[in-house]
């Protein structure tokens, strides 16, 4: 009698259970971490959108070439790209809140430097290394958690998530002259200090849906490199295409404003064109992250469109005459790659799963690093051999053709063995009390945290 009333006890315990697992299934992540994304990728953004404003005022001041305090935003976007698969070490023996904090205090540290001193040597370590390195640390860690803890509505958070950076552009051209004449430089690097203290605040936001992402105890994850990532085929071109993505997206940010230059725009305007295209990337990531959830199917060939259409734009640009042609080709061009990187992280997960979800989107921001620094330089040698500097655009717009042509190829590949590939059409669970649909996802490979558990 007392074995049957321990089984009976036991099935009325796993029987109590069950709509506690499935609530944790159809549960999405803590929204808070999705405004904590916003503004980091807001002041990410925001700041790289202004360097050229940054240069010409440094040039009065230290006497610098343009081309001497153009490494400052090298460096920013370099570090801050190419530190996320060290994330993934670091988070070995660190939550990803910690990390999110401790990115936040670096971005800080570094423009104090520049308040300190405006040297060459120091704006490069401030400004470029630690500034960077820290939006690197705080933006990725903010990026997996979100990736994990949000299963349904992944889209959309990534989608506002990463707003945050058309919000930037809008915002930061237009407040840094007025901070810039108001207050002059090191005034500016004091105020940008204590905003980006405020992303070590928002770090902490994470610590709530910390615990909602379970770490494996038979995996750890294996360095840098993966031995799955490293020989699935289908990853290589993915990463193939995400480095000709971003090699063409980094050129029309210094090649449109020196087009405005050469029809006689004057910086005003010129910088206003930043801030209008800082309204339909925002735009056009938020929509995506809308309509995506609901066609899972449809998100590489979406990825492929908006991929196409851009360098459709980049063609056009040369052939602008106007203010107002150049205003809404940037403007078009930002809503189609604003929608594009939304998608990014979203497929990552759809053709990757979950199970290497920091390894490998921290090789994709490491590529896109390389992308990033490349693009412009290259694209300037170009530039010179030609004589022309409507070739930026046209390289620009090849290898974003280039690029929609890899997703193609990507898709149709088989996700190799190994790889826990989430299937959005077939493994959704049906919740008939709230008519809701969950996706069971599997576990991210992440390393223990080390201390106390968040509460």
């Amino acid at each position: 009698m007392g074995k049957k009333e321990f089984e009976k006890d036991d099935g009325e315990c796993s029987e109590t259970q069950k709509p506690k697992d499935v609530d944790k299934e159809v549960r999405d992540g803590n929204w808070l971490v999705v405004v904590a994304g916003f503004v980091m990728y807001f002041c990410s953004s925001g700041i790289s959108s202004v360097f050229g404003l940054l240069y010409i005022e440094l040039e009065r001041e230290t006497g610098s070439e343009i081309l001497t305090l153009s490494w400052i935003g090298s460096l920013f976007i370099g570090f801050s790209l190419d530190s996320a698969p060290f994330v993934g070490i670091i988070a070995r023996y660190w939550s990803y809140w910690s990390l999110a904090v401790v990115g936040g205090l670096l971005s800080s540290t570094g423009y104090f430097l520049g308040f300190i001193s405006t040297s060459l040597p120091v704006l490069y370590l401030g400004l470029g290394v630690l500034s960077g390195l820290g939006f690197g640390i705080s933006t990725f860690a903010t990026v997996v958690v979100i990736g994990h803890t949000f299963t349904r509505r992944r889209p959309l958070a990534l989608g506002v998530c990463t707003a945050g950076v058309g919000a930037g552009m809008i915002v930061f051209p237009p407040v840094y002259t007025l901070l810039l004449e108001m207050y002059g430089l090191r005034g500016l690097f004091l105020i940008t200090a204590g905003l980006f203290l405020n992303n070590a605040v928002l770090g902490i936001f994470l610590r709530s849906s910390q615990r909602d992402v379970q770490q494996p105890t038979q995996t750890v994850m294996e360095g840098i490199i993966n031995p799955k990532l490293v020989k699935s085929g289908k990853f290589a071109i993915f990463l193939l295409f995400n480095f000709l993505y971003i090699f063409a997206f980094s050129v029309p940010f210094t090649y449109i404003p020196l087009r405005a230059t050469e029809l006689g725009i004057s910086l005003p305007l010129t910088a206003l064109l930043v801030s209008i295209s800082g309204v339909t990337s925002m735009t056009g990531r938020v929509l995506i992250g809308m309509i995506a959830g609901n066609l899972p199917r449809a998100r590489p060939w979406l990825l492929l469109l908006f991929i196409s259409l851009s360098g459709i734009v980049m063609n056009v640009v040369p052939f602008a005459q106007s203010y107002v042609t150049l205003a809404f080709l940037g403007a078009v061009f930002m809503l189609f790659t604003g929608a594009a990187n939304s998608l990014v992280p979203v497929l990552v997960v759809d053709m990757f799963g979950t199970d290497l979800l920091a390894c490998s989107l921290g090789l994709i921001y490491f590529i896109y690093g390389i992308g990033s620094m490349l693009g412009v330089p290259v694209v300037a040698l170009v530039c010179e051999a030609a004589g022309d500097n409507q070739w930026a655009f046209h390289v620009a717009g090849f290898c974003l053709y280039v690029s929609s042509a890899l997703v193609v190829v990507c898709n149709r590949m088989k996700t190799p063995e190994g790889f826990f590939q989430t299937n959005d059409n077939v493994k959704k669970i049906p919740d008939v009390e709230s008519n809701m649909e969950a996706i069971d996802i599997s576990v991210i490979d992440l390393p223990e945290p080390v201390g106390t558990p968040a509460a």
